[in-house]
């Protein structure tokens, strides 16, 4: 297709298969990952695909980023906010400089990136791809950050679609379990456990990428991708008592 894509935290994970699929499509992608040794390894795989060493959190290399992908690109169709921190919480005394560099990278960094490109993405009637988690809707103890992060994520979809309409369509998708090491095995009670039958894997969320980036009408939206696990109700005891009532 041609088009030009920028990633964060394309280096491993989810955000290496979304940059893997864009390539597949005929793309020219540039991604951003603070890992450097395995982001330049995976660059040096394919000649469409750049790497910029950086760290999200931080404003003025966001700005570089930008440049550094104009230059390789000359254009940006697609912006995908990948990157992210799982972090703790209140249980573990996090400090407010632990938090917000968590909203930094997961949260104001997107924000920032959408300011960045937005010109780009309007001339080019572009999109805007956010990763948040299903930790957006529900918590385990000691998550402060991270869920803020990307509730905040999922708030910011909704607010830039307004604000970018009718020329840039901007979504979310919410993983839930998903399995980024290619060598670790399941037991058969964890993949019952999903109503889908098996954890997720990063290709299950870069196909929602590219479906999101092929359509025309949907925005503003959050998409969960966890295999039905969050719509699964579970009860300690005997639920029978919720039909006597």
């Amino acid at each position: 297709m041609n088009r030009g894509i920028i990633v964060t935290g394309g280096g491993h994970g989810i955000g290496k298969q979304i940059c893997l699929d864009f390539i597949q499509d005929g793309d020219k992608v540039c991604f951003i990952d603070i890992d450097e040794k395995q982001s330049a390894d995976f660059a040096k795989e394919h000649p469409n695909l750049f790497y910029f060493h950086g760290d999200v959190a931080d404003p003025l290399t966001l700005k570089r980023f930008v440049e550094f992908a104009m230059e390789r690109l000359h254009r940006i169709d697609v912006l995908v906010n990948n990157a992210c921190r799982s972090n703790k919480g209140i249980l573990s005394s996090l400090t407010y400089e632990e938090f917000d560099y968590t909203l930094s990278v997961g949260l104001k960094a997107p924000y920032e990136l959408s300011r960045l490109c937005k010109d780009e993405l309007i001339k080019n009637k572009g999109r805007i791809i956010n990763i948040a988690s299903t930790r957006a809707f529900q918590s385990e103890p000691d998550s402060e950050a991270y869920a803020s992060t990307k509730g905040g994520l999922v708030a910011l979809t909704h607010a830039l679609a307004i604000s970018l309409a009718p020329n840039v369509l901007v979504n979310c998708i919410a993983p839930g379990w998903i399995n980024v090491q290619d060598t670790q095995d399941f037991s058969r009670e964890d993949c019952a456990a999903i109503p889908a039958g098996k954890v997720g894997t990063p290709k299950d969320i870069s196909n929602m990428v590219l479906f999101l980036c092929s359509q025309d009408f949907i925005t503003g939206e959050t998409f969960v991708v966890d295999g039905g696990m969050s719509k699964r109700m579970i009860y300690h005891g005997d639920w029978n008592w919720f039909y006597k009532l």
